[in-house]
């Protein structure tokens, strides 16, 4: 059988052609990187090959054979990282013995058909070593340590013939061994001459001729060297003229050919070089592909050269699910959940989806689901469509309106002020309003209706108001709305609405349409970029705009923040009550929180304990209930009254006394449990807030009286008597009214007012958007318009018609338009009526230190060390023959863990772009894909055209940063790590087998390209390892918070772009440290410029572009702006920060493809 070019994984020029090998096998055998050949059989510890004259090598390999000419140790040393492989097991320095695969700093250690490859992969250096545990061992270097090596290997200066010339003189071989040997600590190995081999004899020649033949008989590589050494390996057989005493140097000629690419022959048999017998249901196969396609990843493929082993047979895929290695038709691929294994057709019903095991991957089907939003820790919001924000303001807000709610019903959140600073501010209470109720539940566990105290339970018409346990208040309707309030320790509201309200709310939580990237939707309906003035649009009330915190509050004190990251960490420690619910939901957003809250607000241990119990509440949500978390962190846990009994899991049906006598007031349960004391088994709660058996209930009457039990009351002349809770029945102030100019009134609470609430009801441009009516909390006196004008963003007064539009924090007249990616939109009568175009783009973000934003706008950040899929499509079950596939390679580039992008692949069909070392190649060709290189000196971009799929955008910074920018003309799934381009973040970590994982880790080790590179299992935190480095990080990243990005602020949030700007900083300690920080800052520049907004941010101190080196710089004023000589007949290059046509970055757009012009040097 004829293997090797018709492999179908050589669907690219190889990485082993930009590298060379040396190599020894057999009792001595040597070929040097130069290709020259001899033979040395000593047993003393000699250096394989190195970078000389460093005193810190990049690499040094040593290897010691044994008195049977075997290999009996090898030392491989990586900078502080050391290898060492002897008898047959492989030991770590700092880890000890170690298991395969073996994946850790930069080194991959694992199987490679019959042998065993380590592949150690740095920012700036990549080895290959290989050996068999017998005889061989072969190091790959690249080109670029051309004449820098010493060792058994040679000098690898290009010419085989000068490998023994030591300051002039020819040495003979033991000679030039000696040079190399590296004696063992209190070792003395006597470098004794030996004996030279006599010539080969000649009547071999013909015979090791034709066994080389059988190998593979048009290889390209020589045959000489390796007649000889098949000639020596004959003469010097216990048994002279055996055969089978070449199979060393035959299985050399084979792995030659095959990493040259050359067509080799399966020459073994079962009496002749045989390996043993494959395991399972494998074949052997002597030029089979190391890209090994499993159950996990079918469709894997690399850029590996062939190598002999076993292998599975055509049709077929590893089963590396069920661990018992065997060879499977992909339909027999199980799948795995959570750590469980499915067989195939197996189902799974999941959190409002159910999903089928169909060919390794689930198939899944969404299920009528609740939307649910809610309103935690004092300043976080979660949307329905799963969006969370934070934002601090003192108002009333709309929280929900639709109009599925009758009678006009609006949902509004109250927040008031709960501390000294600016961001000390909570929910207070929540207000349901109707043109039939004012309902308004507070955290002082007070309810009102119309401004009327009444008590719990409460109902009125549809609306059903009762305490579900002693920390919860739950309101019940008919109409699909459900509001469940926390009272205690933080006073925080869940709301939850049926299926018809899907496309039809508005207000902090969101529209509810499934697309998270609108969910900053205002009451002017155009979608916003930042949390604040999108939660300004809903105010219900004439009140100062919302803060966002542009600071971390634990910046301010290094005591609360180690109090804060100690009591918090509690949910990300594995052995504690929270890590059996890890699996299921990322405690990873929850402890940031948790951190988030405890500095920020003065009461920390409330926000601490309200906290964990989210995330304990999201875990109930999701089936899994954590008994007994509150015992594991001091101050949480909940002392009960009366005799009751804290439970983790509640409700008031038949628990109190009123639930027996009308089930309809507290008989409405939650399908998420939720806490609080409750009376024991068998015990109900009465009027004294006692537990009593039923026998001692009081019975409730309509008028919210009572009788005790026993007694008896007559009603419509039946006597009644109540048994068993049921009855049964045979300076000098100024004026202020001088600061109100026309058409401005003043109106003063002090007087008797038509509008009791004064200026806080004053008719605004903004509210008259909402389409709601006023809902101060209080009275205040001020300036409000005349009767029928409103007050605009500038504080005049103008008719409604008149009244503009707000984006970004500026005001647009009547008629004005403007243009977002995906929309036209023009103000008119206050609001914005935007088109949506014709071609709409989503970007994906790599950058930094394994920083990555989705298609949909999901943030998160990993330190893997493999090579990961970014993008693709023909995702579906079905399997549909991908169109793109776009492959990152991520390496260690920093001393605490830290990973970057060190090379991007671009697979298009037979077309292939790789991006490397600052440049890029181009192999093989697709005529059914377009594309165009532009090119300059900090950027390369590909516009790529796949007829009637895809336009696509791609940009690389010739360093860490990649983008994605795609429009699409099919609704063919994308997958991969920038998620699955739905418009919908809450599913975007989809794993490579089609269910949602819980946590960002999970999901970016299900689209490792590689399976055999290790799992990632934590995200390190570089500031925490480099303290030293964070002041500096900060202090330089700050330029993202300052006046020079100001104009961008309210378009874009800049505070993740900050926050990974200092993470950068501190992790980037190997060299290249302000190239890690620029970096940072250009992508937040970049998203600026998506938004319109032109940042000149950089100066020839500051992160300077060095086309303008031979150019002059002038400042302009006491700033930091400077002026370019953009005139002068010398210059040929020039910055400039953004290069658009008439300087119109509104407008910046290219053709049809929505591409922003972003040349010369914008990011």
């Amino acid at each position: 059988m004829l293997v090797g070019d018709l492999n179908p994984f050589f669907s690219f020029a190889s990485i082993v052609l930009s590298k060379d090998s040396c190599s020894t096998w057999g009792g001595g055998h040597f070929s040097t990187f130069d290709k020259y050949q001899y033979d040395f059989t000593g047993t003393c510890n000699y250096i394989f090959a190195t970078v000389c004259d460093e005193a810190s090598p990049d690499f040094n390999i040593q290897f010691r054979r044994g008195l049977d000419k075997r290999i009996a140790r090898i030392i491989i040393e990586l900078g502080p990282s050391v290898v060492v492989v002897e008898k047959g097991s492989i030991f770590v320095r700092s880890v000890g013995v170690i298991k395969l695969p073996y994946t850790s700093n930069g080194i991959q250690i694992a199987p490679y058909g019959r042998n065993i490859r380590l592949v150690a992969k740095l920012m700036e250096m990549e080895l290959v070593v290989m050996w068999n545990n017998d005889d061989y061992l072969m190091v790959l270097t690249e080109k670029k340590y051309m004449g820098k090596t010493c060792g058994m290997c040679g000098n690898y200066d290009g010419y085989e013939l000068n490998e023994f010339v030591s300051e002039g003189k020819l040495l003979d071989t033991y000679k030039f061994a000696a040079l190399q040997k590296m004696d063992d600590p209190s070792e003395i190995c006597l470098s004794e001459e030996i004996s030279i081999s006599p010539l080969p004899h000649k009547k071999y020649a013909m015979i090791c001729s034709q066994l080389l033949n059988l190998v593979s008989p048009t290889c390209s590589v020589p045959k000489d060297g390796f007649v000889i050494r098949c000639q020596l390996d004959m003469q010097d057989c216990s048994e002279p003229g055996q055969k089978n005493c070449t199979c060393p140097t035959l299985s050399e000629y084979s792995r030659q050919c095959a990493m040259s690419h050359q067509m080799v022959f399966n020459w073994r048999t079962e009496n002749f070089c045989s390996v043993g017998k494959c395991s399972a249901n494998q074949i052997y196969e002597e030029c089979g592909s190391p890209c090994i396609k499993t159950c996990s990843n079918p469709d894997y493929s690399c850029s590996s050269h062939c190598t002999y082993g076993c292998f599975c047979p055509e049709g077929t895929v590893l089963d590396d699910i069920s661990k018992n290695r065997t060879c499977v038709h992909i339909k027999q691929c199980p799948c795995t959940l959570n750590g469980k294994t499915y067989a195939p057709g197996e189902t799974m019903k999941a959190a409002c989806r159910t999903c089928k095991c169909t060919m390794g991957q689930w198939n899944c089907k969404d299920l009528p689901c609740p939307g649910r939003c809610s309103l935690e820790g004092g300043s976080f919001v979660t949307t329905f469509d799963s969006r969370s924000y934070r934002f601090h303001g003192v108002c009333t807000y709309v929280l929900m309106k639709s109009p599925s709610l009758p009678h006009n019903g609006t949902l509004m959140a109250v927040y008031e002020k709960s501390g000294y600073s600016h961001s000390e501010t909570s929910l207070s209470a929540v207000i349901y309003l109707s043109t039939k109720d004012k309902i308004v539940i507070s955290q002082n566990e007070l309810l009102t209706d119309d401004d009327e105290l009444k008590r719990l339970p409460y109902r009125s018409g549809d609306i059903t108001i009762f305490r579900q346990s002693s920390m919860y208040i739950q309101m019940y309707t008919t109409f699909g709305l459900e509001l469940v309030v926390q009272t205690s320790p933080v006073f925080q509201a869940y709301v939850k609405v049926g299926p018809q309200f899907k496309g039809r709310t508005l207000g902090l939580c969101g529209n509810y349409n499934g697309d998270t990237t609108d969910d900053f939707m205002t009451s002017m309906d155009i979608t916003e970029g930042t949390a604040s003035l999108f939660v300004d649009s809903w105010r219900a009330g004439n009140c100062h705009p919302a803060l966002e915190r542009d600071t971390d509050p634990c910046a301010l004190s290094q005591l609360n923040k180690i109090s804060a990251e100690t009591h918090c960490s509690i949910l990300t420690k594995k052995g504690t009550v929270f890590e059996k619910c890890h699996a299921v939901v990322n405690p990873i957003p929850f402890y940031k929180r948790c951190v988030y809250q405890a500095c920020n607000y003065e009461e920390t241990f409330p926000y601490i304990c309200s906290a964990l119990g989210s995330y304990a509440r999201t875990c109930s949500s999701m089936g899994l209930i954590l008994e007994n978390w509150r015992n594991s962190m001091d101050n949480c846990t909940i002392t009960c009254t009366g005799n009751q009994t804290f439970s983790y899991n509640t409700q008031a049906c038949e628990r109190t006394c009123l639930s027996l006598s009308n089930r309809a007031l507290e008989c409405h349960p939650t399908d998420i449990p939720i806490e609080g004391c409750h009376c024991p088994q068998g015990m109900y709660l009465n009027h004294k807030n006692e537990c009593v058996r039923k026998s001692y209930c009081p019975c409730y009457l309509e008028d919210r009286k009572y009788i005790l039990p026993d007694q008896s009351i007559i009603t419509g002349g039946i006597t009644c008597y109540c048994v068993n809770g049921r009855l049964s029945c045979t300076g000098k102030p100024q004026n202020p009214a001088e600061s109100c100019k026309a058409p401005k009134k003043y109106v003063s609470c002090s007087d008797s007012l038509e509008n009791k609430y004064g200026a806080a009801c004053a008719p605004t441009c903004q509210m008259l958007a909402t389409g709601i009516e006023c809902i101060p909390t209080k009275c205040e006196s001020g300036c409000i318009c005349a009767d029928g004008l409103y007050e605009n963003l500038d504080g005049g007064c103008v008719p409604a018609e008149e009244c503009p539009c707000e984006y970004g924090g500026l005001a647009y007249g009547k008629g004005e338009q403007i243009q977002t990616e995906c929309e036209i939109c023009t103000c008119k009568k206050g609001k914005w009526k935007c088109v949506q175009k014709s071609v709409c783009s989503s970007t994906c973000n790599l950058y930094g230190e394994g920083h990555i934003t989705t298609f949909d706008g999901q943030r998160f950040v990993f330190d893997g060390n493999c090579e990961y899929i970014l993008a693709m499509d023909g995702c579906s079950v079905n399997r549909p023959v991908s169109s793109f596939k776009i492959v990152t390679e991520n390496v260690i580039c920093g001393k605490s863990g830290v990973t970057c992008s060190r090379s991007i692949s671009i697979y298009l069909g037979n077309l292939t772009f790789i991006l490397r070392d600052e440049t890029f190649t181009i192999s093989g060709e697709n005529p059914g894909v377009l594309y165009n290189v532009k090119k300059n000196a900090l950027h390369l971009m590909f516009d790529v055209i796949i007829p009637g799929k895809y336009n696509m955008t791609l940009i690389w910074n010739k360093h860490m940063n990649f983008f994605i920018k795609i429009s699409r003309e099919t609704q063919e799934t994308i997958c991969g790590l920038c998620g699955n381009y739905n418009g919908n973040m809450k599913d975007d970590f989809e794993t490579r087998s089609k269910y949602v994982a819980s946590n960002e880790l999970e999901f970016v080790n299900s689209w490792k390209e590689n399976p055999l590179c290790g799992d990632v299992y934590f995200v390190v935190d570089p500031c925490s390892k480099n303290p030293y480095r964070k002041a500096w990080a900060e202090k330089t990243c700050s330029i993202i918070n300052s006046q020079v990005f100001s104009a961008c602020h309210n378009k874009v949030n800049r505070m993740p772009y900050y926050e990974a700007c200092v993470r950068d900083s501190c992790g980037c300690d190997i060299g290249g440290d302000c190239e890690c920080m620029c970096d940072a800052i250009a992508v937040y520049a970049m998203a600026c410029l998506d938004k319109g907004i032109c940042i000149d941010w950089r100066t020839p101190e500051f992160c300077p572009v060095y086309c303008e080196y031979y150019n002059s710089h002038k400042k302009k004023g006491n700033g930091d702006a400077y002026s370019y000589g953009y005139n002068n007949d010398n210059c040929t290059w020039h910055y400039r920060p953004c290069n658009c046509p008439n300087q119109n970055y509104k407008y910046c757009k290219q053709g049809s493809n929505n591409i922003v012009i972003v040349f010369s040097a914008v990011f």
